[in-house]
């Protein structure tokens, strides 16, 4: 079945059952799930329907199966429209921090010891100090490959020397990396031996 779908983008592409099938699966559904659920909304289709419509009509019949899957699976969609800059995804990453009890800034310009870096979220409780880069994919399909840790882990020593001179040694500084997408494996492997907070979807 060749349908064209229009993306939030405007731009035109052809349906493809398997992407749905892994949006289905991000949101914990099983495989007789996902494939009931694609067949049901591929009965459905026409040519120059908009993605959005197609991913409510799944989320319909989604919550009509389990009302935890149904918001799961609509808040990874959520927060892939937070885009298309990575901004808003900041934002958002912030407020997640100042749930947690951290005083945040959004967008900070820091002197390392070397060279000056715009970081994305400085978080800081008593005792703790985080550095966070966000980075924020339109294409749900685009992972983190291990060089996103690496660049993000240079930059935060150069920070962290700037903050041991400035604010002291005993303070427990910590980099890290936020992804509303996923991290390829040895990306996830660098990330957790180098101690920096990895996160992802």
């Amino acid at each position: 079945m060749n349908i064209s779908v229009v993306k939030g983008n405007g731009k035109k592409v052809l349906f493809e059952p398997e992407k749905l099938k892994q949006a289905l699966q991000s949101a914990g559904a099983g495989s007789e799930e996902q494939n009931s659920i694609t067949e049901r909304v591929t009965l459905q289709l026409y040519d120059g329907i908009p993605t959005r419509q197609i991913y409510k009509m799944a989320f319909d019949l989604l919550k009509k199966e389990s009302h935890k899957l149904a918001a799961r699976y609509k808040l990874k969609n959520a927060i892939m429209e937070l885009g298309p800059t990575g901004f808003p995804f900041e934002i958002f990453v912030g407020r997640i921090m100042e749930s947690m009890g951290y005083s945040v800034e959004i967008g900070v310009i820091i002197q390392g010891k070397c060279v000056q870096h715009e970081v994305d979220v400085v978080a800081r409780k008593p005792g703790e100090m985080l550095m966070i880069e966000c980075k924020f994919h339109s294409n749900n399909q685009t992972n983190s490959s291990v060089q996103v840790p690496l660049y993000i882990q240079s930059r935060f020593q150069d920070v962290k020397a700037s903050w041991e001179k400035q604010y002291g040694k005993d303070i427990r500084y910590r980099g890290g990396v936020v992804t509303n997408t996923r991290f390829s494996d040895d990306a996830v492997q660098y990330g957790t031996c180098a101690g920096m907070l990895v996160i992802s979807w």
